[in-house]
């Protein structure tokens, strides 16, 4: 066989999957691009409200109604107190009760948009250069802009309440990264699914009512009975939920023994919807 015969027949060997398993070459892969990433990222944040006349003042107004509304129905017509609360007030009620939605709505708020991310930009299909695995990201990256701006109107919170901020805040960072891997995995699956399979959006959106209410948002995870807490610490966001109350919150740190093996399984979550991702876009412009 000829030298070019043999190389096509290299060229033409399937791909393996194992090759995007290495951690160092995922994180070069995207360093590489971190440029075209920031410019994405900003062009989703800006996209938002692009048109409205309030514009990023609106990343204040909507999760603060948000905050008022269920804080006023589960402290107030629910006359729901939390456990550890030291004044069990409105405002201790609330801020308990954002913090918890400000982790879980950067979850919701990606895997809602995953399914149609890459059918909504078929023109970047088409480019064979173009790298449509940073499309997730920087839908990640916007959503944990306006999280961040969230996690202002709690601190102000805090120090209109206790004129204060708690010193393990510093640990914040480590408790994001889980939230960061796992949100990041699950959407690189649900946006390359979303191309073959149109219909899974409406799965997720009757799936996220139900995480939802499964995640220790509106109540403490020790208000669930004993017996079944650990089928409730099989989602990653339970975990993730309680120590951001912690650091925030109640000035503990986190619970290191869940939080190092749930950011474990989101490290190798994110590994997986990569490679899956990597593997699997090649087919998107036979579909779209």
């Amino acid at each position: 066989m000829s030298v070019r015969n043999q190389a096509v027949v290299i060229s033409h060997q399937p791909e393996s999957i194992w090759q995007y398993a290495h951690p160092w070459r995922f994180v070069l892969h995207f360093v590489e691009r971190r440029e075209l990433i920031r410019q994405f990222t900003l062009r989703e944040v800006q996209g938002r409200y692009r048109g409205s006349y309030l514009g990023i003042l609106w990343a204040l107004i909507t999760p603060l109604l948000r905050l008022i509304v269920y804080a006023f129905v589960f402290s107030t017509i629910f006359t729901r107190k939390w456990a550890g609360s030291e004044s069990g007030s409105f405002m201790d009620f609330a801020l308990i009760l954002f913090s918890g939605l400000i982790a879980f709505n950067v979850f919701s708020e990606c895997t809602m948009r995953a399914p149609t991310l890459i059918v909504s930009n078929p023109n970047y299909v088409q480019k064979v250069v173009f790298p449509l695995e940073i499309l997730p990201v920087s839908m990640l990256g916007s959503a944990v802009i306006h999280s961040l701006v969230s996690m202002g109107i709690i601190l102000a919170g805090l120090l209109i309440s206790s004129g204060k901020l708690h010193w393990t805040l510093f640990y914040l960072p480590l408790v994001y990264l889980p939230l960061v891997a796992f949100t990041l995995g699950v959407s690189w699956i649900l946006a390359s699914l979303g191309v073959f399979i149109r219909d899974i959006g409406n799965f997720i959106g009757v799936a996220i009512q139900l995480l939802f209410f499964l995640t220790p948002i509106f109540y403490p995870l020790s208000a669930v009975p004993v017996a079944v807490q650990p089928l409730f610490r099989l989602n990653p966001l339970a975990t993730i939920v309680e120590d951001f109350r912690r650091v925030v919150i109640w000035g503990l740190p986190p619970d290191w023994l869940w939080l190092g093996g749930v950011t474990l399984f989101s490290g190798l979550v994110m590994l997986a919807g990569y490679m899956w991702f990597m593997k699997i876009k090649r087919a998107f412009a036979d579909v779209i």
